[in-house]
């Protein structure tokens, strides 16, 4: 091997060095994020929520106080809801149950936001994964979602998650339209992101999807539980 494509070879490695650091650190920082939203600013709501409850009791006999007191309290209500909607989508506290759990919660929340149908089958044992292995599945899960809500028009939806053995396969399943490109000029459908998570962790992406067959997302991977 020449001494120009050694470095060449050299500067590429570095460079998925340098992709995963920064990968890290961004979800390590999401974590942090998410978890001060949880406990800071959730701490605060109850807070407020509790003082408007005593500020009810107080104004029993003032109609249009009383009034006001149950808007407030539904104001907070809604404001603690959103606050628990966008802590779960930048981490959700699943992930650090596991990968079914955390599956399960993403598609329990696809099927409240959008009233589409959608089931996820696991089968095989719990994977044991390294956390950025556990956050790549989730994210390329998460924007296979969000492709398929903004793009397919599908009336049903599949996550599989199978192990067998030291091997992990997920297929995202829709029913909707399909695409009418091809997958490689499709970046601006999340896709290139979803194939760098598949390449840092050393997966197998592919896209299978064409007009009216609706798509598929295949992941295979190997479990990788090194923390």
């Amino acid at each position: 091997m020449s001494i120009h494509i050694k470095r060449r070879v050299l500067a590429l490695s570095e460079l998925d060095d340098m992709s995963a650091y920064l990968e890290a650190a961004r979800e390590g920082e999401r974590k942090r994020i998410a978890m001060e939203m949880h406990d800071e600013l959730g701490q605060l709501l109850t807070a407020l929520r509790i003082e408007v409850l005593l500020l009810r009791q107080n104004v029993l006999e003032d109609l249009i106080a009383l009034q006001k007191a149950d808007e407030m309290k539904r104001l907070v209500d809604s404001i603690m809801g959103v606050v628990r909607g966008v802590v779960n989508q930048i981490r959700p506290a699943a992930l650090d149950f596991g990968i079914v759990p955390a599956l399960e919660w993403l598609a329990d929340d696809f099927r409240r936001r959008t009233r589409i149908p959608c089931c996820l089958i696991a089968a095989g044992p719990e994977p044991s994964l390294s956390e950025m292995h556990a956050v790549g599945i989730f994210r390329i899960v998460q924007e296979s979602l969000t492709n398929i809500l903004r793009h397919a028009s599908a009336s049903q939806v599949e996550i599989r998650l199978t192990k067998s053995g030291s091997k992990i396969e997920l297929v995202v399943s829709d029913d909707g339209k399909g695409l009418d490109m091809p997958v490689r000029r499709l970046g601006s459908y999340g896709l290139l992101g979803m194939a760098e998570r598949a390449r840092m962790m050393d997966a197998h992406l592919k896209i299978d999807s064409r007009p009216g067959n609706g798509s598929v997302i295949k992941l295979h991977v190997q479990e990788d539980d090194r923390r």
